[in-house]
């Protein structure tokens, strides 16, 4: 386990997992800059060895190869003067000769000495005299056989002249005598040989030195050769483990990210399509901004799911008792709240009664007043949150102030405050800043506070339609047969309908339903199986519906749902869904088992048309249109369906 957890640990910090993202850009741009900053320099270093080999070989080794190979050729040029000097007998030949070769072993002498220690080598021409190369040589430092051989050299050169001088001056003193006697002859070729002699061993000399600095030079160009390759070799190396390096690290880096986002956008868009699923949990291993995103995605979600489910579970419960329970338990239990109380205002007389559940507070902590006129609290009279917490004693209703702080919020039922929850919160001292603070932390209570708003908003809706059944037992809005809301039920509440669809910007979707051929079953088995029909049917309608949904018998064989908070496309999901179960109903009679369909027509309020029964008429001409198309089937009322002269 330690080592799978240290290689865990080593795996992070070389992908920089645990690093806010912005440090990771920041470090993968400053990986890629030092990547190319080491080639760079790599090759900056290659260079600048080629540059100082090359300048080694233009500014020393070159010039001192140049400088023995024109010595060479000057030692020849003297050799060709001594041999015309031993050869020829005129006097002015032999002076001419002898000259030359001294001006020859003079420049080779001088070119030596330039390369012990630096100097211009300049080359005349034997014939014109004229200067046909100069160049710049530096002094033989360091290189001790270099030294060596050059100093040999340049004694040998003076040799060479003093021999030369020999050479002239016996030729010389042979010719001016008339004639030259064997012994002169003997001393003169003798002589001759010695300088032959010199001249070889000079030569050789200057062989030795060129073949060794010519070593030198084979050795610069190799060394270039192999730092040049050798800083191939490492830029494709580095290369390729940067690349490899910043691959790998790009790859962790979009999976770090692209992985999380396509879930939330997966998530998201299951959420629009209305489902959430909490088995999809978004996991990231980082540590930076991408996982506070998810972890706080995950959270909305589990929000989200939790008011959802909550929201089912009050459209499930059969009474207003039961909805407060169920709100005070998940003030309870969900938030921590444990001091609450819900107070319901009466439209009728404007009164307010405290609730009493077992997770909510017993007693009221308001004036006694505000039960018996509602408009004393400021919270049902200005359909505002009221938090003292934010403005002390900001209601002189609310009898603790000394002790509790309290928040207020309004329950809001169609266009109308509904009730109201009071939160209470218990004070203490702080004794370093001399004020009283809440004994819960500010920002948690926010939190708290806020979500118990989203509870009561998600309430509302519930309670308002359960109110509305609860004041639908009190009066004759009931069809006696279907059991169903009549016509005058909605003549009543369809002003509390609209307010509560403008207020809340939804839209409610209208099915007007028709069973096919109704008045066949009426004329072929008489009204008594007609009616068994239509409650079936009826029954059909109900079921299928939505929980929140309203389903009235609006004359005859006809049927209205109105769909609450509808969105796009629950209006066709449910008149659909009517269609297809009423189609495999089978009616058991006295007469026999009957099936029959129905054609439902529909439209949208607001959406089609600001005016309520205006939308309810095109829902009816859009249903003659699917009956006159067929019958059996949905159908959406367009602007085109709508006709004066034919409606």
């Amino acid at each position: 386990m330690k080592i799978s957890a240290m290689i865990k640990r080593i795996v992070k910090f070389i992908t920089f997992t645990d690093i806010p993202i912005r440090q990771k850009l920041i470090i993968f741009a400053a990986a890629g800059i030092g990547w190319f900053v080491v080639i760079a320099l790599i090759g900056l270093l290659a260079m600048k060895y080629v540059s100082y080999a090359s300048s080694e070989l233009t500014d020393n080794i070159v010039p001192q190869i140049q400088t023995g190979q024109k010595v060479v050729i000057m030692i020849r040029g003297a050799n060709v003067s001594a041999s015309n000097i031993v050869i020829h007998d005129e006097e002015e030949v032999i002076m001419e000769n002898a000259n030359r070769a001294r001006l020859l072993a003079d420049r080779a002498s001088a070119a030596l000495t330039s390369l012990l220690e630096g100097g211009v080598i300049k080359d005349y021409s034997d014939l014109t005299g004229e200067l046909i190369d100069e160049f710049k040589v530096h002094a033989i430092k360091g290189d001790l056989r270099s030294e060596r051989y050059i100093s040999e050299a340049l004694t040998g050169s003076i040799h060479l002249r003093e021999v030369l001088d020999d050479l002239a001056a016996l030729k010389m003193q042979a010719v001016e005598g008339g004639s030259v006697s064997p012994g002169d002859r003997y001393l003169l070729m003798q002589t001759f040989d010695e300088y032959n002699n010199a001249a070889v061993s000079l030569v050789t000399t200057l062989g030795k030195f060129s073949a060794h600095i010519s070593t030198i030079q084979k050795t610069y160009n190799k060394n270039i050769k192999t730092v040049l390759y050798q800083a191939m070799v490492l830029v494709i190396a580095i290369g390729f483990v940067a690349v490899t390096l910043l691959a790998v690290f790009s790859f962790f880096l979009k999976r770090s990210m692209t992985k999380p986002l396509k879930a939330i956008t997966e998530q998201i868009k299951g959420l629009s399509e209305g489902e959430v699923d909490l088995s999809k949990q978004i996991t990231v291993g980082s540590k930076d901004e991408i996982a506070e995103l998810s972890s706080s995605f995950n959270t909305l979600m589990h929000t989200i799911h939790d008011m959802n489910t909550y929201k089912k579970v009050i459209e499930e419960d059969d009474t207003m008792e039961d909805v407060y329970n169920r709100m005070s338990k998940v003030f309870f239990e969900n938030l921590g709240l444990d001091d609450v109380s819900i107070y319901e205002v009466s439209n009728i007389n404007k009164s307010m009664k405290l609730i009493n559940s077992p997770y909510s507070r017993e007693h009221v902590c308001c004036n006694k007043e505000i039960l018996i006129n509602s408009n004393m609290c400021r919270a049902r009279k200005t359909g505002h949150t009221v938090s003292s917490m934010i403005y002390p004693e900001i209601c002189k209703q609310f009898l603790l102030a000394p002790e509790k702080y309290h928040v207020c919020i309004p329950l809001i039922v169609g266009a109308t405050i509904g009730g109201v929850v009071q939160i209470q919160f218990e004070k203490m001292q702080d004794e370093e800043k001399q004020k009283e603070v809440p004994i819960l932390n500010s920002a948690c209570i926010v939190r708290q506070v806020s979500k118990a708003e989203q509870y009561i908003k998600e309430s509302s809706a519930v309670i308002e339609a359960k109110r509305l059944t609860d004041a639908l037992r009190d009066s004759a809005v009931r069809d006696q047969m279907t059991g169903l809301y009549n016509r005058r039920f909605l003549e009543e509440y369809v002003e509390t309908l609209i307010a509560n669809v403008m207020r809340n910007g939804t839209q409610l979707g209208l099915l007007m339903c028709d069973l096919d051929y109704f008045k066949e079953v009426n004329d072929k088995y008489g009204h008594d199986v007609g009616d068994a029909v239509l409650k079936e049917s009826a029954s059909v309608i109900a079921k299928n519906a939505r929980t929140a949904d309203l389903v009235i018998r609006f004359g005859g064989e006809e049927f209205l749902v109105i769909i609450n908070d509808a969105k796009d496309g629950d209006a066709q999901e449910v008149a659909e869904r009517i269609r297809k179960k009423t189609e495999h109903t089978k009616v058991k009679t006295n007469s026999g088992i009957i099936q029959k369909t129905i054609s439902i027509g529909y439209s949208e309020f607001p959406k089609d048309t600001q005016n309520f029964w205006e939308a309810i008429k095109y829902a009816d001409i859009a249903l003659y249109k699917a009956k006159e198309t067929g019958r059996n089937q949905v159908m959406r009322f367009d602007k085109e369906m709508w006709s004066k002269d034919a409606y």
